[in-house]
């Protein structure tokens, strides 16, 4: 008999801890989905401030690129104005 209150103690336990964790109390929408949302956000955040870095340094390579261009013609013509200059 002594066997048989605890099995059935037991089996209360078991119930109620089964009923609780499988009821749900609803929860409000950021516990639920706050972490996977702000993980997705700092990573796209994140990836897209590594786009925009690497775009911008490409970019200001092809300026310098075109811009030392502009600066070896322009010394070239100073050279050529300064050789047609009459000596004195």
């Amino acid at each position: 008999m002594l066997t048989f209150i605890r099995r059935t103690t037991a089996s209360k336990r078991i119930s109620h801890i089964r009923a609780y964790s499988s009821t749900s109390d609803g929860g409000s929408f950021f516990y639920k989905y706050g972490t996977p949302l702000v993980k997705c956000t700092v990573l796209a955040t994140s990836t897209t401030l590594a786009w925009q870095l690497l775009w911008q340094h490409l970019e200001y390579g092809e300026y310098r690129e075109e811009a030392e261009g502009v600066i070896d013609q322009l010394e070239q013509r100073i050279k050529s104005l300064e050789d047609q200059r009459p000596s004195e």
